[in-house]
């Protein structure tokens, strides 16, 4: 079963990691475009390497201590 709670807050979280750095007002609307995909690219991608370093901690809380 889906929290949808703890999935709202955690893309609130997700979402504040990432601010673009450009003035798309100044921007013509190709380069304004090209910026909107590469944003939302750069979101996309965080999210999965902060997904993956979330799995890679628990399977490593998981494993049994080394010896």
């Amino acid at each position: 079963m889906v929290d949808l709670t703890r999935r709202a807050r955690l893309i609130r979280e997700m979402e504040a990691e990432f601010v673009p750095d450009y003035d798309a007002q100044s921007l013509p609307s190709a380069d304004k475009r090209a910026a909107y995909a590469l944003e939302h690219i750069a979101f996309r991608v965080s999210r999965i390497e902060q997904t993956l370093a979330r799995i890679a901690a628990a399977i490593e809380s998981a494993l049994p201590p080394k010896a």
